[in-house]
């Protein structure tokens, strides 16, 4: 088990990866809904967007630091250059590291003119949801590579648990 300072870290990455996650899950949705004229409702499909809240987050650690920093233990120098660090107060296990994400669908669709196709209204139209799928292939690829960014802090994080358990 990592000592108890590295747990935020790795509670702060696996937070950004959850995010990015839905992040992609939602543009995969979308692009595979592309050509969806109608739910199960009857309705054309939504369109999913991942929204991040920041205001429901507990930066706890930060919000501590900028008000009242303090020593949690004394430091010995042998130089009086030294300058003394302060450190972070742990934080507990019940406060969120990062953002929540939360899944959002948007109404936005286009009409094509098909009178032939099954789900037309009586003007011919056919209700599309308004996919654009080069913006959905960039939000992929943008998802993936901060997932990529979250996983590399996280393996960082356990080669320094790693090496500490070394020492």
């Amino acid at each position: 088990m990592a000592p108890p300072r590295f747990l935020p870290a790795l509670q702060t990455s696996s937070r950004g990866m959850e995010a990015q996650r839905r992040k992609l899950s939602a543009a995969t949705e979308n692009l595979a809904n592309t050509n969806t004229s109608q739910t199960e409702d009857g309705d054309p499909y939504a369109l999913k967007r991942v929204a991040q809240e920041e205001g429901s987050a507990k930066y706890a650690r930060l919000q501590r630091a900028q008000g009242e920093i303090r020593l949690e233990t004394e430091l010995q120098t042998t130089d009086e250059r030294h300058v003394e660090e302060p450190s972070l107060p742990i934080a507990s296990e019940s406060e969120v590291m990062g953002p929540t994400t939360e899944i959002e669908e948007v109404e936005k669709e286009r009409l094509e003119y098909d009178p032939s196709h099954p789900h037309a209204d009586e003007e011919g139209y056919v209700h599309y949801p308004d996919v654009n799928v080069a913006q959905e292939m960039a939000r992929m690829t943008s998802a993936n590579r901060a997932y990529e960014a979250n996983l590399t802090a996280v393996n960082a994080t356990k080669k320094m648990v790693r090496e500490t358990f070394k020492i």
